[in-house]
């Protein structure tokens, strides 16, 4: 623990630019999120995204999720044929724990997909993550800072990410999550609204935003 403790890092705003600048030069930090802490790196750095696969030990067949400091910046990533939708549920849920799947655009790198043609999005509240966000001024790529299964169906919280994958990342930026109970809910608009995963944001709320029912995903 002696040597992970050296790459903890308190919530400053110096250490804020620490992190962004790792995170920008293709680093891969733990960073806390609105639900998991969070592996945390560049989304155009192919090696870094070739790193978190493998500190997860997970094969890359699971596409990283795209998050963002300003809730109209997923326009650059992602087109969809029902903007109103996207937009009224943006505008509900964003920041927050609740992330969007739609088609991505060429802006985003096949590495992070996978090969896929959908992108999932997100923007978050958690103070720290904004502060650390503010520094780096760019997307990031999340994804939970845990091994592959080893979670235990619950959220991964600080102790548990320094446990089991703080000794392969670069920093690990101090935080815990927003009060959330479960992960953060993921909703798939690229055709009729359906929700992969309830997280705290049920499907009732999200159907009231809307006025349309959602399908719920296998």
């Amino acid at each position: 623990m002696n040597d992970i403790s050296k790459k903890i890092i308190q919530p400053t705003e110096k250490n804020f630019q620490i992190a962004a600048e790792c995170v920008r030069n293709g680093g891969v930090i733990i960073a806390p999120s609105d639900t998991n802490i969070a592996l945390t790196l560049n989304p155009w750095d192919d090696e870094a995204i070739k790193r978190t696969f493998e500190i997860k030990n997970r094969p890359a067949t699971s596409p990283l999720t795209l998050f963002f400091y300003e809730t109209n910046l997923w326009v650059d990533y992602a087109t969809s044929d029902d903007k109103k939708s996207v937009q009224l549920l943006i505008n509900a849920f964003w920041p927050g724990p609740f992330n969007i799947i739609l088609r991505k655009k060429d802006t985003v790198s096949d590495a992070l997909v996978c090969g896929g043609d959908t992108i999932a999005m997100g923007c978050l509240k958690n103070p720290v993550w904004r502060g650390f966000m503010e520094k780096l001024k760019m997307p990031v790529a999340m994804t939970s800072a845990n091994l592959s299964g080893k979670a235990n169906g619950r959220l991964v919280n600080f102790d548990l990410a320094v446990e089991q994958v703080g000794e392969k990342v670069d920093y690990i930026l101090r935080g815990e999550s927003t009060g959330t109970t479960i992960s953060s809910t993921i909703i798939d608009l690229t055709d009729e609204p359906t929700i992969l995963r309830l997280g705290d944001i049920s499907k009732k709320e999200i159907e009231d935003v809307i006025n349309r029912e959602c399908k719920i995903g296998n």
